[in-house]
């Protein structure tokens, strides 16, 4: 099992201090990370509401500059909204930059508010993310100029700079978690897989990974070869009641403000409207220890995360989770002593103990 962090956080002014404060104290929480032996820091992009990074090649840029053995990835890069050109440029540099360290974490995005910004089709978005990638990794990968005749990008004689440290390409999580397509679609291009353990469909989740595994053996692909990598919501308290007291009632408010944004810009299309129309719904009327009754969160002691961590490996088949730290304005203090007594007290549970740089 691999544990790493990805930062979705939702900024408070009150909480974290002006933008340079709250920056460095992510950063910190990086490093901190680093000496701890965690896998790897993602970040998030979103581009509303002072949610997650409206840039988050820069800030893995810098979390780069300050560690030298943690891997850093994007929770996820969103493929629609941007020229693949632009996004292969970024995160190859990225990756020759941290020695080799990135990885691509990509999606098409969930909440319809980005596609709006930019003036994207919804109905688009799922063509567009596709094509994207496969000019990125043409970029990536290409020795000599290339051409691309595509739906939405054309490129001509075309010579892509820098190539990626990492040969034949810096790895490739795919987001799927509401449609099997997804988690189809995924396997059939040979992807590791990111998923979303925290909303309330888990079997449908649970379904999705199996069907991924599925057409990885239909491939003649060995399905341990590539990550199941799922995210949580993570405290680690000194007690349950603390954990839930300290961390859960930021945890719910982080899923309102997440559903609020959801709810400005309802999703039409038919995928959407077949899963309830998005999260506004989810999680109206929740309370953390109902989150937790349904295994839907890490929020707890370290024992208590042990025995839930197990479970998931159990129900879901996961050996890579990706912890969502300091959400709902979650005190930078509180959010290192949490990733401190969790790397003691909880990842040797689950093989040798971290590495530490």
């Amino acid at each position: 099992m691999k544990f790493g962090l990805l930062f979705n956080t939702d900024y408070h002014a009150d909480a974290h201090g002006p933008a340079n404060e709250y920056y460095d104290h992510l950063l910190d929480q990086v490093v901190l990370a680093e000496a701890l032996g965690y896998h790897s820091a993602w970040f998030g992009e979103h581009h509303y509401s002072a949610y997650s990074f409206g840039a988050p090649a820069v800030m893995a840029t810098a979390a780069a500059g300050r560690t030298s053995r943690i891997r850093l990835g994007t929770g996820v890069s969103l493929l629609p909204i941007h020229h693949p050109i632009r996004l292969a440029e970024e995160y190859a540099t990225l990756d020759v930059l941290s020695g080799g360290r990135l990885e691509y974490g990509v999606g098409r995005g969930f909440l319809r508010y980005a596609l709006d910004l930019f003036g994207i089709d919804e109905d688009e978005s799922t063509a567009r993310y596709r094509e994207a990638l496969e000019v990125i990794l043409r970029a990536w990968t290409s020795q000599d100029r290339f051409s691309h005749h595509g739906e939405f990008w054309t490129l001509e004689d075309y010579q892509f700079f820098p190539p990626p440290l990492q040969q034949p390409h810096p790895p490739i999580y795919a987001s799927a978690t509401l449609t099997p397509e997804s988690f189809e679609w995924t396997a059939q291009h040979g992807f590791h897989l990111a998923t979303a353990c925290f909303v309330p469909n888990k079997e449908g989740v649970r379904d999705g990974i199996r069907l991924y595994r599925e057409t990885l053996e239909q491939r003649g692909v060995e399905p341990g070869s590539l990550d199941v990598a799922g995210v949580f919501q993570m405290f680690c308290g000194e007690t349950h009641a603390e954990a839930h007291r300290t961390a859960g009632v930021r945890v719910v408010d982080y899923l309102d403000f997440f559903g609020s944004i959801d709810a400005r810009s309802p999703h039409r299309s038919k995928t959407y409207e077949h899963h309830g129309g998005g999260t506004k719904g989810m999680f109206a009327g929740v309370t953390s220890e109902m989150l937790d009754e349904q295994g839907l969160l890490l929020v707890s002691d370290a024992r208590g995360l042990v025995e839930r961590i197990e479970w998931a490996q159990d129900y879901y088949g996961l050996d890579y989770l990706l912890l969502e730290v300091g959400q709902g304005g979650l005190a930078h203090e509180l959010v290192l002593e949490s990733l401190t007594r969790f790397a003691n007290e909880v990842i040797p549970h689950f093989g040798s103990a971290p590495e530490v740089a």
